[in-house]
């Protein structure tokens, strides 16, 4: 199994960032294979890294993404996104934030994968305090304490992974698509697949999602994975985010073939340095990437995506 590079048009938007780095020449890497997928239990008691990665080590997935929802927790841990003022990034974070009495998660989006082959898990999430007010963030996993046991689902590879590599272009270490060496893995891939993937900034998500669609010949998709950027957001009923630091996750996504081609569908939620939240379903060829994405797509049957 090989890294599938694609080079799709860049458009012109009328947000854009600058990074330090060069551009790097390959915008998305992806990489396909047969879908494996769990269901499992948060424990109360663990930290949020260690309650993710434990059962998907015990049921030999190595890279995937992970929601849950309704998940009490305390403490909490977090960080918004913020601007650089270094000139070192084109957007950073804030300072740490913690939360004593634990919050309530009300949807979470986590990408699996490694760090010099320990677990590592990058997760944005939205959640309401004890106040009920209602913020999100980029999520402190092996900080934050489940505090009542709940669900969790996940969908991923068993031979690929996210791996952290350093990136010159934003000056991050990022997650990047890896092939795993398993010894029980199938050579060959059959049935339906699941695709890792990592999209480079000022690629505009919706059309970038469909660029990996059609390198792996996918026609019906659900959008699973959906942690990172984009520069601000415009979405289809003409609202307008200015803000050039966000975090996003995908509310619900999908990818299906209409008489213009492949078009993906993305509702989202998008948090702003302030903590805020906006959603919504984002405009097509408007929206680009900041950071990066981390994106997971689940191949479906004919019309059942």
């Amino acid at each position: 199994m090989q890294a599938q590079p694609v080079q799709p048009a860049i458009p012109p938007f009328a947000r854009s960032a600058r990074h330090p780095g060069s551009p790097d020449p390959v915008r998305i890497v992806s990489l396909a294979g047969n879908t494996a997928s769990a269901s499992f239990t948060l424990q109360a008691g663990m930290n949020l890294r260690d309650a993710i990665s434990e059962p998907l080590a015990a049921a030999g997935i190595n890279g995937a993404t992970v929601r849950f929802e309704n998940l009490r927790v305390s403490p909490h841990h977090f960080l918004m996104p913020a601007l650089s003022h270094d000139g070192k990034h084109a957007a950073f974070y804030s300072a740490p934030h913690e939360v004593a009495g634990g919050v309530v998660i009300e949807l979470a989006c986590a990408t699996y994968g490694r760090r010099d082959g320990a677990p590592l898990v990058h997760c944005h999430a939205i959640w309401r305090d004890a106040d009920g007010k209602r913020q999100g963030g980029h999520m402190l996993m092996d900080q934050t304490i489940v505090a009542e046991s709940g669900s969790a689902q996940a969908w991923g590879l068993q031979n690929a992974t996210m791996e952290t590599r350093f990136d010159p272009e934003t000056n991050f270490t990022l997650f990047h698509p890896a092939v795993v060496a398993i010894e029980t893995t199938k050579d060959k891939t059959d049935g339906l697949r699941t695709v890792l993937a990592r999209i480079r900034p000022d690629e505009d998500l919706n059309m970038a999602i469909e660029d990996v669609c059609h390198t792996h010949g996918i026609r019906h998709a659900k959008v699973r994975g959906s942690v990172g950027s984009i520069i601000g957001a415009e979405f289809e009923d003409g609202r307008v985010v200015e803000d050039l630091a966000t975090e996003i996750l995908v509310r619900e996504g999908d990818v299906q073939p209409t008489a213009e081609g492949l078009r993906c569908h993305l509702d989202i939620a998008l948090i702003d340095p302030r903590g805020n939240v906006c959603e919504g379903v984002l405009a097509r060829g408007r929206n680009p990437v900041l950071i990066c994405f981390e994106l997971v797509i689940e191949e479906q049957a004919d019309g059942k995506a």
